[in-house]
């Protein structure tokens, strides 16, 4: 009651309802605070990760590709065996969009920058979405705030460099433009979406069936329908069956996290061979998946099902896959064209509930009461999660959730002596040197042509020192102490070690 009867008092005083002949609005001066704060302390935790080594050879990689697309050589990549493009990885254009800004500050915050400031302006699509179906602009700014808490927007905001975070605000944008009956910007954000991973254009086909049955071909015309239809389903084709295939020697990347090397596959065995499926899956994680998505938001985006049609294609996959950080709820980066369908069936919920309240909420005059209510569960949600499971001993199975990527385990990382001993290594190699280099320190190095992961990976290359002239590797390390022991003394000579890392040199043939 209290928490109720603060809400609408504050809304009162502030003025900050809907009234008419109202001149002067606070609420976005409070959103646009909220942005600029979500950006500055999100930068600050990226600045921190980068200053305590936690990121590793996947911002090197889209980096490296920036780096070439300003030089000429379009998304062209060396860190990977069967694709010299980032487009024979996967088809992210986004990252040639976010080239000229990179070009002026040339570091990967700058490329992180862009990340944080796309995903923050995703807040403006919720405020407006929940604004204009509740009816009050302070229902529009707690679900803002609600999108930028919740765990599997930030902490896939901090995993390195990821484009489905990206995704996640272009949709937002997206879907509002849809539901206002604005096609082109409807259509440009949809786009947008669509250069930060393919699969969206599968979300787009969900959309244009969700137009459908709500019935929008009556409201705005056959092209609201059409246009999303043919737009996912020609750039899904075009990116998975022509664009990869052609630039690569037709691995698809992360295809080995799939039972049969694909999401197809993987289907086809887990009705054909379940027992053989579900051996190579936990089951409990994957149980947990949804419940866990669906807890920050108290269960209420079930009841807008047809909002949720899509987010299945996305659902489907990470159900399929066999990492189980595709189905860790509040990490890394895969919830990213999930997120945007639950808040928006959230909202639509209890806009239906305004309507026709259920019989709890007769008795609640306030239209706050469940805005706030999802506001304090997403906070709960997130400090037990993000800070005292981190914190504490308490700890849940690594494959139901985990927050490696969270601020506590940014805060709590311990600057260690003997990184300096490897920054006075880094000196000694070329800036323009082919380099093989272990993986949290890849990202330290300026950009250049040649550039691997010192780790045998399938995912990138298995002999990254075949055209390295240097290496720099941690003795340390799991994965780099057995391919030093591997090579060829004929062939490498070492330079200097200190601190057990440790820099060796091509010998010339």
């Amino acid at each position: 009651m209290f928490g109720k009867m603060t809400l609408t008092k504050i809304s009162a005083k502030l003025n900050l309802q809907n009234q008419p002949g109202q001149r002067f609005n606070v609420v976005p001066i409070f959103l646009a605070l909220l942005i600029i704060l979500y950006v500055g302390a999100i930068m600050g935790l990226h600045w921190l990760r980068q200053e305590r080594f936690m990121n590793g050879f996947d911002l090197a990689f889209y980096e490296q590709a920036a780096w070439n697309t300003g030089h000429g050589r379009f998304l062209e990549v060396s860190g990977t065996d069967f694709s010299h493009s980032l487009l024979g990885t996967d088809v992210i254009l986004i990252v040639a969009l976010m080239t000229p800004l990179y070009m002026l500050v040339q570091s990967p915050l700058t490329l992180l920058f862009q990340e944080t400031l796309v995903v923050a302006l995703g807040a403006i699509p919720v405020y407006w979405l929940a604004r204009d179906r509740l009816g009050n602009r302070v229902a529009g700014l707690l679900f803002a705030l609600t999108y930028l808490l919740l765990l599997g927007v930030q902490n896939g905001n901090l995993y390195e460099l990821r484009f489905r975070p990206m995704a996640m605000s272009f949709l937002l944008f997206a879907f509002y433009y849809y539901e206002r009956g604005r096609f082109w910007p409807f259509l440009a954000f949809a786009t947008l979406a669509l250069t930060c991973r393919p699969e969206n254009g599968l979300v787009l086909i969900m959309l244009a069936l969700y137009g459908f049955i709500k019935g929008r071909p009556k409201i705005f015309g056959w092209h609201f329908v059409i246009g999303p239809l043919i737009l996912g389903a020609v750039w899904f084709t075009l990116a998975t069956l022509v664009i990869i295939p052609g630039l690569s020697t037709g691995s698809i990347a992360l295809s080995e996290n799939f039972a049969g090397g694909s999401p197809q596959a993987a289907l086809i065995q887990l009705f054909t061979n379940p027992v053989e499926f579900f051996s190579d899956n936990s089951l409990l994680g994957k149980l947990c998946y949804l419940p866990l998505l669906l807890l920050p938001l108290l269960f209420l985006p079930l009841g807008s099902p047809t909002v949720l049609l899509m987010a299945l294609p996305l659902l489907a996959i990470n159900l399929l896959s066999k990492r189980p950080m595709q189905w860790n709820a509040y990490d890394y980066h895969y919830q990213g064209s999930i997120i945007p369908w639950l808040l928006a069936a959230t909202i639509f919920t209890l806009e239906k509930w305004q309507t026709k309240p259920l019989r709890f909420l007769r008795r609640i005059k306030s239209n706050l009461f469940l805005p706030g209510a999802v506001l304090a569960a997403t906070v709960a949600i997130y400090l037990l999660f993000n800070l005292i499971f981190s914190l504490s001993s308490l700890k849940l199975p690594d494959d139901i959730a985990r927050t490696d990527n969270g601020i506590a385990k940014i805060l709590t990382r311990k600057e260690q002596p003997r990184w300096e001993a490897g920054k006075e290594l880094l000196k000694l190699i070329p800036p323009d040197a082919p380099l093989a280099i272990t993986n949290l320190w890849s990202s330290q190095v300026k950009p250049r042509q040649g550039l691997w992961l010192f780790r045998n990976k399938t995912l990138y290359s298995v002999h990254p020192t075949l055209t390295a002239q240097y290496i720099f590797a941690d003795l340390r390390s799991a994965d780099d102490k057995p391919l030093i022991d591997e090579l060829p003394p004929a062939e490498w000579e070492v330079l200097d070690q200190k601190q057990d890392y440790i820099l060796l040199k091509k010998k010339k043939s």
